[in-house]
């Protein structure tokens, strides 16, 4: 019978090597397969969870999430939808066969259209807009201003016409009448200019495109049923009296309408409570900046000389220091036909009548005659003079302009001075462009 052999510690040493090597082959395809699988779940996760927490700004240390920015871009797009399908069905109730190019509406559709092909436009509006509700919440923190439930109620309510104390009235609002310029000139005046100042402004700014503020309205889904109410003897029969809108009116169609916002933006209930709470604090923190305004404003009186160059307007204000008529010169020189042969003249104006580089020239000068250095605009080179300066009376509204327009300067200055960071390549990168309407990519 053979003897079974032993194995010598040659084939032990072998032996061991190929297992450790089979082990080694094992956990190297073990950790190939782990960091595929590593890899698959954080490209899932970066741009499901990671990708959308990463701030596309920050303000004073609070963040604003991807997230939270495209939806918002989102619920922007559909309201400019919403607004140039409007504007398209007047304009063909108006009788205009090709909407787009009709005198009336053509314009604002281009314009809305020009938005929606250019998601970036949409962006910025938005995104300034949430880094000014976050200042204004912060602002409004600091002033012990705060927003109750129940004013967001009240709010959500009136969004969509629904009124359980019954539909309010506006109260009347009293108008106040600007004076007309004073007919009597100070000597100053007197030696600079011998016509009285008559209202011949440049030509106004272009007009803004649609603003990026949110409108919250509801459209209802239904039209309310009327009842007829009965008459009496010969009486006129009264008109036919809308169907109270119930509370469970109300509560179906707000229900339906965050149903549709979560699904075209991926905004909630709540995230849409917060935008009325945002719309309820601005006005709340407008109030107490601009509370001590009264509805009054400046005007100034000038004149200005019109040039192409800057060299040119140089030349015109040497001229002037060297002792010329300055009626001559805007005569002979000024590229603005409608005041070259009367001086320049511009009449009295007050702010927002001239474009922001003119105004901010004329308005800082403060010396009856007092000329200022060359004031470049999209008109071209301006030499402005000072010639009369007064406070005037506002009508409503223009005491509601002098309101917005300081409560905007007021947010500015606080998002100049404050520590606002903008990751631009990242937003623009993540900008939705959906919805979109009618294929517009």
């Amino acid at each position: 019978m053979p003897q079974k052999l032993s194995p010598n510690k040659k084939h032990l040493a072998h032996a061991a090597v190929v297992k450790r090597q089979s082990q080694m082959i094992q956990y190297t395809a073990i950790g190939i397969i782990a960091l595929v699988i590593i890899m698959v779940v954080y490209g899932v996760l970066n741009d499901t969870v990671f990708k959308q927490m990463k701030p596309v700004a920050t303000v004073n240390g609070e963040r604003i999430p991807a997230s939270e920015f495209q939806n918002r871009v989102k619920l922007q797009r559909g309201q400019l939808i919403n607004q140039f399908s409007q504007y398209y069905q007047f304009a063909q109730m108006f009788g205009a066969q090709d909407p787009l190019n009709d005198p009336n509406f053509g314009q604002s559709l281009q314009n809305l259209m020009q938005q929606l092909q250019t998601p970036e436009t949409v962006g910025q509006q938005v995104l300034d807009l949430m880094i000014d509700e976050r200042i204004i919440r912060q602002q409004a923190e600091k002033m012990g201003i705060s927003v109750s439930p129940e004013e967001v109620d009240r709010l959500m309510q009136e969004q969509f016409a629904y009124f359980p104390d019954g539909t309010p009235t506006s109260a009347p609002t009293a108008t106040l009448f600007a004076t007309p310029a004073p007919a009597t000139l100070s000597p100053a005046q007197l030696a600079l200019v011998t016509v009285t100042p008559t209202p011949s402004p440049l030509p106004p700014q272009p007009s803004a495109t649609v603003s990026a503020t949110a409108e919250f309205t509801a459209t209802p889904t239904t039209a309310p049923t009327a009842t007829p109410v009965p008459t009496q003897g010969p009486t006129e029969t009264p008109q036919p009296t809308a169907t109270a809108y119930t509370l469970q009116g109300y509560q179906t169609r707000v229900a339906e309408s965050m149903s549709g916002l979560v699904d075209s933006t991926g905004l909630k209930e709540s995230d849409f409570r917060v935008l009325l709470e945002n719309s309820l604090l601005r006005d709340k923190v407008q109030a107490e900046v601009v509370k001590d305004l009264q509805p009054v404003d400046e005007y100034i009186w000038a004149q200005h000389i019109l040039v192409g160059t800057e060299e040119d307007a140089k030349a015109v204000l040497e001229r002037l220091k060297n002792g010329e008529d300055w009626t001559k010169l805007a005569a002979e020189l000024s590229q603005d036909p409608s005041n070259s042969n009367n001086g320049g003249d511009l009449g009295y104006f007050g702010h927002g009548a001239m474009v922001s580089e003119f105004e901010k020239a004329a308005f800082a000068l403060t010396e009856i005659g007092q000329i200022s250095e060359p004031v470049q605009t999209n008109f071209g080179w301006h030499i402005i003079r000072l010639l009369g300066r007064e406070q005037r009376p506002l009508t409503a509204d223009q005491f509601q302009q002098l309101k917005q327009r300081t409560f905007q300067n007021w947010l500015t200055d606080l998002r100049d001075t404050g520590k606002v960071t903008i990751d631009e390549a990242f937003w623009k990168e993540i900008v939705p462009s959906e919805p979109v309407l009618n294929g517009i990519q």
